[in-house]
């Protein structure tokens, strides 16, 4: 093979999934620069590399050199030197003190890096604090390096190794070395797949107890990934051993090994990791605590006192109750837990109204709470008092051990009366915080829509605690009739009873099925819609206003290929940063896709791109805060003119389209497409075929969660079950 050796000029394409690089050379003998292309996942600017491969001459582009292996060297020139230092890599030093730091120490510039870095005190500009950011990056950049060289035989892109050194520092090559399975728990993006290449290349045999305990676990995070608390046993042996390649027998032997050690937790056939066990068995355990306790003796509180408050509430407010909701309130008074459950338009909210201002009356503290920023803003203001998020009610900090809530058992939240809104969106893990974080005198009214989906977390809550049918539950059903007005609460309405809605998109309506059998064609109609049509007919923002819902995240309606084309028709900002073939632009309406505990950012977020800076990372505003990316960190972020029918649960949108085909069969379900419909707020356009969606609403066999919650709750005590 041909070799060459230089300096790295430039980067003009590096995409960090595949390693794949397109960069300037300049050769350090003829200083002529060449284009070399290939797989380089841990080059940068202003580093010297020998590199070893064939030239060729590109029909497009021209001569280049395509490199089959490179090595990180040294630079040995003044000129490398100032490359390296000069590119940013290290904090603190830019091009003009390269120079100063070189005019002074000349080609023994880094080995005073490296062996007396105090020297550089010597150099005009440099104090004290700027040396310790200097020692302090050479000696990142030093172990990155290196990890660098380590990992870069095994294909691991610039991006994990970022993330790698991130979570173990300076022991990032001894702790891979011990297990690299490890990698599968600390760095999010890590799969099974790409820790077991590594872990093969290291001599891990393909039946070693370590790796199938791996590959168990990794079936269970997947599970949970799913929406599963548990897996039956057989599941795990089957998808474990085709995981793996290997037989049924060593899964079934390493099951029972991995139970021993408490890895994973063995439970008449099912098998669960161990902080989803806990979590369902403390729920159920604090339930029935709960129920248990004597009710609190509230003044006003007789059946006569609260219908004569009842009835003057009525008059003076011009407020005809409901037989249910009458229910519900005196419900709410006389349990210490309560399910208050009802569809669009059958007054949820009138009746918290009420609740509040009688508990408030009777001068008792009542704090209101949902599981996410949208989820409470959509709750708003509720007889005076403001929702917040679980969150901040459990005062979230991102510093913290463990779970990283302040409030706990041990330093409860001091509140007479809790009301929590959407329910079906709390997953196990934080419905374990929040009721170990109450104290069990304190009134919880749990309030929810049961047809919508499930959290996107491991788990079914608010399914679960109807269904164990030990707790105090009213579901409001009688649609208002300012509500029944609304096109969009009545179709839901019918979908819910499993009727097809039929929209024959009268004018005056407010929801719409617009028919495009044709995918493509369907593509280009919510394209039209969006960019077009009903910005131009309802004088709306197609940003900020409109909401784009697909089923799915893959095919020609899928979010991905629907955010990509209205990214072009919205978008037309020059300014970029590019992470991999994914390209983010100034303005783009953005999601979190994962819990960054460490930002206070959480999946589902929405923000926009407020700043990118040259190519380094961005700043999104997510409204009540702004968050700092670098560019290895950009694959928390996912394009959101389009989003998922699951991240938008607990969300409002003025407008909604949703494409509804048989492309999605897979996903065609009743609740789905009822919770797609229910996020529009004014305007709800429905795009597709009409087959699609009679399949979504006869389909009312949502997937199967496997949960063991309900059946905790009953198999601990045998509750009377009071309203209805």
């Amino acid at each position: 093979m041909a070799q060459i050796k230089g300096t790295v000029v430039k980067i003009t394409f590096q995409n960090e999934e595949s390693g794949f690089t397109v960069l300037k050379l300049k050769d350090e003998t003829s200083a002529q620069q060449h284009v070399c292309v290939g797989v380089m996942p841990a080059i940068e600017c202003g580093e010297t590399i020998q590199a070893r491969g064939e030239w060729a001459n590109n029909k497009r582009f021209g001569l280049q050199f395509t490199v089959e292996a490179y090595e990180l060297c040294r630079p040995a020139t003044i000129e490398g030197i100032y490359a390296l230092l000069s590119s940013g890599l290290i904090a603190s030093i830019g091009p003009v003190r390269a120079k100063k730091i070189i005019d002074k120490f000349g080609a023994g510039t880094l080995t005073v890096l490296d062996t007396d870095p105090h020297q550089l005190t010597q150099v005009p500009g440099i104090g004290k604090k700027r040396l310790e950011n200097i020692i302090s990056g050479w000696q990142k950049h030093t172990h990155i390096k290196e990890l660098m060289l380590f990992l870069q035989e095994h294909n691991i892109t610039l991006n994990f190794i970022y993330k790698i050194y991130k979570a173990y520092g300076q022991k990032s090559r001894e702790v891979i070395s011990a297990n690299p399975y490890r990698l599968i728990d600390d760095i999010w993006g890590v799969g099974f797949k790409k820790a077991d290449t590594i872990a093969r290349k290291f001599g891990y045999a393909e039946n070693s107890y370590r790796r199938i305990r791996a590959g168990i676990i990794h079936t269970l995070q997947e599970a949970a990934a799913d929406g599963h608390v548990y897996l039956p046993r057989p599941a795990v042996v089957e998808k474990a051993a085709g995981l793996l390649c290997i037989p049924q027998e060593k899964i079934i032997y390493s099951i029972d090994h991995a139970a021993e050690e408490k890895v994973v937790i063995a439970e008449n056939g099912r098998l669960y990791l161990p902080v989803y066990y806990y979590a369902e068995a403390d729920i159920a355990a604090m339930i029935c605590e709960r129920m248990k306790q004597p009710k609190r003796s509230v003044p006003g509180c007789s059946e006569a006192a609260m219908d004569e408050w009842l009835r003057a509430y009525g008059e003076k407010n011009g407020w005809a109750a409901d037989p249910k909701q009458l229910c519900a309130i005196k419900a709410a008074v006389h349990h210490n837990i309560l399910l208050l459950t009802g569809g669009p338009g059958t007054g949820k909210t009138t009746t918290l109204k009420v609740m509040v201002s009688f508990f408030r009356k009777n001068n008792l503290q009542v704090t209101l709470a949902a599981p996410t920023g949208r989820a409470a803003q959509r709750m708003g203001t509720i007889a005076g008092l403001h929702a917040q998020t679980i969150h901040r009610l459990l005062e979230f900090n991102p510093r913290m051990p463990g779970q990283r809530f302040a409030r706990n058992k041990d330093n409860p939240v001091t509140t007479d009366v809790l009301i929590c809104d959407e329910v079906s969106m709390i997953d196990t893990l934080l419905m374990q915080n929040l009721l170990a974080a109450l104290l069990t005198s304190t009134v919880v009214i749990f309030v929810g829509d049961s047809n919508q989906l499930p959290s996107v977390g491991a788990g079914n809550i608010l399914a679960d605690l109807i269904r164990c049918q030990a707790i105090p539950h009213v579901r409001l059903t009688t649609v208002f009739r300012q509500a029944a007005q609304s096109r969009i609460i009545t179709a839901a309405h019918e979908i819910i009873h499993g009727t097809t809605p039929a929209l024959g998109n009268e004018k005056l309506d407010n929801c719409f099925f617009l028919q495009k059998d044709d995918p493509q064609e369907c593509l280009d109609l919510i394209i039209d819609l969006v960019a077009n049509r009903l910005p131009a007919r309802y004088h709306i923002d197609p940003v900020n206003d409109i909401q784009v819902l697909s089923p799915m995240h893959r095919g020609i309606l899928g979010t991905q290929s629907i955010n990509r084309l209205l990214q072009k028709k919205l978008n037309r900002s020059e300014l970029k940063i590019t992470r991999g073939e994914t390209e983010f632009c100034l303005g783009d309406k953005v999601m979190q896709i994962r819990n960054n505990y460490d930002n206070g950012v959480f999946n589902g977020d929405i923000g926009f791109i407020a700043t990118i800076a040259d190519n380094l990372g961005c700043v999104v505003d997510f409204g009540d805060k702004t968050v700092t990316y670098e560019t290895k960190d950009l694959d928390e972020l996912e394009h959101a003119y389009c989003i998922s029918v699951h991240k938008s649960q607990g969300c409002e949108f003025n407008t909604v389209v949703i494409p509804v085909t048989t492309q999605h069969y897979i996903m065609l379900q009743r609740n789905l497409i009822y919770t797609a419909l229910t996020r529009a707020k004014k305007l709800c356009i429905m795009a597709g075929s009409l087959r699609g969606l009679h399949i979504a609403v006869k389909n009312d066999r949502a997937f199967q969660r496997y949960s063991h919650l309900s059946d905790r709750i009953r198999e601990k005590e045998n509750f009377t079950v009071c309203g209805g």
